[in-house]
Parts: structure tokens; C-alpha cells; sequence
């Protein structure tokens, strides 16, 4: 089983450190450009450290986890528009997805797989932030996942690499194996 970030350090996740080296607005810039903003999903949305700025883009935002405690955290947040979902496992949707999230989390997860293909079943576009194997900080680093297994993993999504921050990558793609589902 991977490592999984304990419930107990929540308050690293809403830090001044983890905004010095993890800002949101790399992402923010990115999501201005999408043309379709209804539902996004926060994979491994923790105290929702993103969620709440996807809350302001999206006008429906899932935040997964699999802690109760991180889920209580964000909960008492307020958000209107974002749901909570508990689960280890891609949730089962039967609509269409704009924007999925996974951020410090992809790492953390056993059923890759199944991540990967609800994404390509069900969303439009997907970013990627994760710790580099380089970083003297951050996950055990033979935990730690490498970007070119994120774009083997996710391959009906054509990334873009972002170099956006020191001790993290950044993928955004587009899904392009559906073509009504690519955005141009």
C-alpha cells in the first residue's frame, strides 16, 4: 500500500510553507482558458486546499478522499457547491466531467488504473501536480510517481508540461480520445 498523508498534519496543507511552494495560481491560469466550467472533480482534495479555488471557477465541484477526518476539515469550509465523497475508488458518475484534479494525491493511490480510465471515460481535461523525485522534501521518495508514468497511465490525454514550480510537476491535457470531449 502506498503511503497515504496522515489526517493529523492537515495543517501543513493549508500552510504558508505549502503556499510558498505549491501556489494555486500556476492552476488558476490555466482553467481561465477552458470553455466549459459546470463540474470539476479534486482527486485526493485533502482539506481542499484547491477546492476551494476550483469552488470559484466551477459551478460544481467533487471533492474525493478517503480520510473522514480531511472530508470534516473541508465540510466546515462552507462551500455550497462542492460535494464530498469518501471513497478509495473513481466514483460512479453517468455525466461528463470538464476538469479533474489530482494534486499531491496521484502518488498516494492504489487503483491508478481505474482513475485513469474514469478520466478518459468521463473528463474533458485533467492536471497533474505531483512531487519530482529530485525534491529533498515531500513523500518517500521511491513512493513518489514519475511524470512519465502519469503520461503513460493517462494516454488518451495529450499534457502539456508546465514548469511552474521547484519541487513539483505539472501536467494539463486534453482528452483526445473522444473527440467531443477535446477542447481546442
Amino acid at each position: 500500500m502506498p503511503h497515504r498523508f496522515s489526517p493529523e498534519h492537515w495543517r501543513i496543507l493549508e500552510s504558508d510553507w505549502r503556499k510558498r511552494i505549491l501556489p494555486v495560481e500556476p492552476l488558476l491560469e490555466r482553467l481561465r482558458d477552458l470553455p466549459r466550467r459546470d463540474v470539476a472533480f479534486d482527486i485526493g482534495a485533502g482539506t481542499g486546499y484547491f477546492t476551494v479555488h476550483l469552488a470559484k471557477i466551477f459551478k460544481r465541484v467533487y471533492a474525493v478522499d478517503v480520510s473522514l477526518e480531511m472530508a470534516r476539515i473541508l465540510a466546515s469550509k462552507g462551500l455550497k457547491n462542492v460535494g464530498i465523497i469518501i471513497s478509495e475508488r473513481p466514483p460512479k458518475i453517468d455525466f461528463e466531467v470538464d476538469f479533474v484534479l489530482f494534486a499531491d494525491s496521484l502518488h498516494e493511490i492504489e487503483c491508478r488504473e481505474e482513475y485513469a480510465d474514469w478520466c478518459c471515460e468521463h473528463a474533458r481535461t485533467l492536471a497533474v501536480i505531483d512531487w519530482k523525485k529530485d525534491c529533498e522534501f515531500g513523500p518517500p521518495k521511491n513512493e513518489r510517481i514519475d511524470e512519465k508514468i502519469v503520461r503513460d497511465l493517462f494516454d488518451c490525454f495529450e499534457f502539456e508540461s508546465i514548469d511552474a514550480y521547484e519541487c513539483h510537476f505539472f501536467l494539463f491535457g486534453y482528452n483526445s480520445k473522444n473527440s467531443k470531449k477535446s477542447v481546442s
